[in-house]
């Protein structure tokens, strides 16, 4: 199952993105992350900043999440 939630900022290798969606697989890893275009359905919007960073294996985590 997949959930996809928006923030204002995505940080990814420490270049700040705004107003994106992530989606995240069901084992926390990042599946996807684009510019929030258009109103998507099924869409958690948690605002704020969100983190993504890399495992060991250089998969997408998210590695905070400031709802401030």
């Amino acid at each position: 199952m997949v959930r996809r939630v928006a923030a204002h900022r995505v940080v990814v290798d420490g270049k700040v993105n705004r107003m994106c969606v992530i989606e995240l697989e069901s084992d926390g890893f990042v599946r996807s992350y684009a510019p929030f275009n258009e109103e998507m359905p099924f869409t958690e919007w948690l605002g704020g900043t969100i983190t993504l960073g890399r495992d060991g294996l250089g998969r997408l985590v998210v590695e905070n999440l400031d709802n401030s």
